[in-house]
């Protein structure tokens, strides 16, 4: 087995994430406090420390009080250091974000289409990017790049998927048309379109990403995050980092086989916003515009029954999770409606607890809510730059070398 070093350069970089996680983290936090939390030198902090305030990523917000000698000084991010911007494509909307350096959402702008082809792709995405620089301004030099999400599959599975009626008449046409999206040529054109660095990930790494970045308070170190949109799929976090696996296929969650059949032979098919749009319509109930009327009762009954018939057929995977990977917290994000994905979580509680011997985790709703795979997008460059990865420290690692992934 080869063993792996670091240089001091990496060790410098990585010191450097660490710092810029425990601002973000503690802000107006101390040189003092740095050097208590991460066992630093005091000369080591004061040197990163200063190269992060003279490029703009950290700045002063004042000063400790009541210390003997040399007031310390307490930093924080500087909001405008540095920006991550986020391309979301999906099934039925392509979605923008701009976050700034604190994590805080500066825009959000979303078009609904179905099943979008390369020429529809292409023109929102660059109305969306010059939204994003009219609203920076001077400013956009620091954007540190562009995250892409996106699913893979897009011309799969149509025939439960699709739910727009004149798509579903001509599915052959849609499929060529969607034939587009099996090759990188989209984030090849983001890049050049923008002059950016592209970073592409599928949804539910990105959300998982969100989670690592942007969740207030302490995360378990070791989660599985269930993602649900249009399809759904699935992240590995193991000790803080997204877990990929040798051929990058790790947490593949959609791909695994429901367990009758019902909702769809998969459970991308069967836990998604397609299997519930299918569902309602099939009661003769159409989908609600408002968040008052999933709340009535005709829709809180239908809710139930789907929640508790798509827990069935997916209770079982789930149990295997937990059983080979033992995760501390299930996270269940994506564009569910709350009340739908309050009761689905009731549900899986119940049937995963039946199906396991083993102790269950928490199943509750990730922290970054229905915006998490565009904003996981928009985390993306910040995350990739700035973000203390382990793999940073190795000079030889296989995360540094692995193979494109695709996209459930």
């Amino acid at each position: 087995m080869k063993s792996s070093g670091s240089t001091s350069e990496q060790s410098r970089i990585y010191n450097e994430r660490i710092i810029l996680r425990l601002v973000r983290q503690h802000p107006d936090i101390s040189r003092v406090s740095i050097a208590e939390q991460t066992g630093l030198s005091a000369q080591t902090i004061s040197v990163i420390t200063s190269s992060l305030l003279d490029r703009q990523l950290l700045h002063v917000a004042g000063k400790v009080k009541g210390r003997r000698g040399q007031p310390s000084i307490k930093l924080s991010i500087n909001k405008k250091g540095a920006y991550g911007l986020g391309i979301n494509v999906d099934r039925d909307h392509i979605s923008a974000a701009l976050l700034d350096f604190s994590g805080a959402c500066v825009l959000l702008i979303e078009r609904a289409v179905s099943f979008p082809t390369e020429d529809m792709a292409k023109q929102i995405a660059s109305d969306l990017i010059e939204e994003v620089k009219v609203t920076l301004g001077d400013d956009w030099s620091r954007v540190q790049g562009i995250g892409l999400t996106r699913p893979d599959y897009m011309d799969s599975w149509l025939e439960t998927l699709v739910t727009d009626q004149d798509q579903l008449s001509n599915l052959d046409s849609l499929k060529n048309a969607l034939s587009y999206w099996r090759s990188d040529a989209f984030e090849t054109w983001l890049a050049d379109s923008t002059g950016l660095v592209c970073f592409c990930e599928n949804d539910a790494v990105a959300a998982a990403t969100s989670e690592l970045l942007l969740a207030p308070g302490v995360l378990p170190f070791d989660f599985f995050y269930l993602f649900v949109s249009t399809a759904c799929g699935g992240s590995v976090v193991t000790n803080g980092e997204c877990y990929f696996g040798s051929h990058g296929k790790a947490g593949s969650f959609g791909l695994i086989p429901t367990a009758t059949g019902k909702h769809g032979k998969w459970i991308l098919e069967a836990l998604s916003l397609s299997s519930l749009r299918r569902f309602l319509w099939s009661n003769q109930l159409t989908w609600p515009q408002s968040d008052e009327t999933w709340l009535d009762d005709v829709y809180i009954k239908a809710v139930a029954r789907w929640s508790n018939e798509v827990a069935g057929e997916v209770a079982s995977a789930l149990a295997a999770v937990v059983a080979l990977y033992d995760p501390e917290a299930i996270l269940i994000g994506g564009r569910l409606p709350a009340t739908v994905l309050t009761s689905l979580i009731g549900e899986l509680e119940k049937e995963v607890a039946e199906q396991s011997t083993l102790p269950i985790p928490p199943i509750r709703c990730a922290q970054t809510g229905q915006t998490a795979g565009v904003l996981g997008a928009a985390v993306l460059p910040l995350y990739e730059i700035f973000a203390p990865q382990k793999n940073l420290l190795l000079l030889s690692s296989k995360d540094k070398q692995r193979n494109t992934r695709e996209r459930p």
